[in-house]
């Protein structure tokens, strides 16, 4: 068990760094630290992780109706929380088989706390094409390519996606993201057996207030609290440490001195950036 010394000694740590970064090649799998897999109907779909690829496939014509998915889902809680500033992230496809029957898709999400979504798809829509959906289809380009790169990134206020290289459209945006996930898609409807495999994910963010473990804009004696009770069970694989191990500000897999230090330096700022 830690024990964490006085408040006191907050003042003299040094400053929080403001950007972050994870990376994943899949190499390990998908660890469920990180990830977590849904279907909108159990047993649509299968998946696999081996040889460092994340492989989703639909092996059965037995769409109940309705649009179907399978997603893999980055979990904030466990890298940074939600993201107020700068991000991007990406992940390579290839493999990709969204042939006909039906419409069917393989997606980048990026969910945001004001509702607002913001979706980088591939699809076979009149051919395959890439676009984004945030409710209407926009930019719609066509390509020939069964591989490439989903990424979204956001600069100041200003949300883009790119196939490849190339940034094909823009927003404004400036709510905070609260979701990342990439998804194998049947449209409503589609009884397409399609398949896709991922890898070479990557996430970058402007760290704007870590510590802030209550998500309430200030770095406090609430968040102490979260704080302390994370750094004296220490190992995140505790099963009372909850999802995410809060405190564990440096993703090492523990709520240690290390993360005590980054903490103090946020908790003497008080206010988030």
């Amino acid at each position: 068990m830690n024990c964490p010394g006085a408040l006191v000694v907050l003042l003299a740590v040094p400053q929080l760094a403001m950007a972050g970064s994870f990376a994943d090649d899949f190499s390990l799998g998908v660890r469920s630290r990180y990830w977590k897999i849904t279907q909108t109907t159990p047993g649509q779909y299968v998946w696999s992780d081996t040889g460092g690829i994340v492989r989703f496939a639909r092996p059965a014509p037995n769409n109940p109706g309705g649009l179907q998915n399978i997603a893999l889902e980055l979990m904030l809680d466990s890298i940074s929380g939600s993201v107020a500033g700068d991000f991007s992230c990406q992940v390579d496809i290839s493999n990709t088989n969204i042939l006909l029957p039906g419409l069917n898709q393989i997606e980048l999400h990026t969910i945001f706390r004001s509702g607002a979504t913001f979706f980088n798809v591939y699809d076979n829509e009149g051919g395959r094409n890439y676009h984004v959906w945030d409710g209407s289809v926009r930019t719609r380009t066509y390509t020939a390519l069964t591989a490439g790169t989903l990424k979204i990134e956001r600069i100041g206020t200003t949300l883009s996606a790119y196939f490849n290289s190339t940034k094909f459209y823009s927003v404004t945006n400036f709510s905070p993201l609260t979701r990342i996930r990439f998804v194998l898609q049947n449209h409503f409807g589609s009884n397409g057996l399609i398949s896709g495999d991922y890898d070479n994910f990557s996430f970058t963010f402007a760290r704007n207030c870590r510590a802030d473990l209550n998500l309430d804009g200030v770095v406090d004696d609430a968040d102490f609290s979260i704080f302390a009770k994370g750094y004296n069970l220490l190992d995140c694989a505790e099963p009372a440490m909850g999802p995410g191990c809060a405190g564990d500000l440096n993703n090492d897999g523990f709520v240690d001195d290390s993360d005590f230090s980054i903490f103090a330096a946020a908790y003497n700022d008080l206010v988030c950036p």
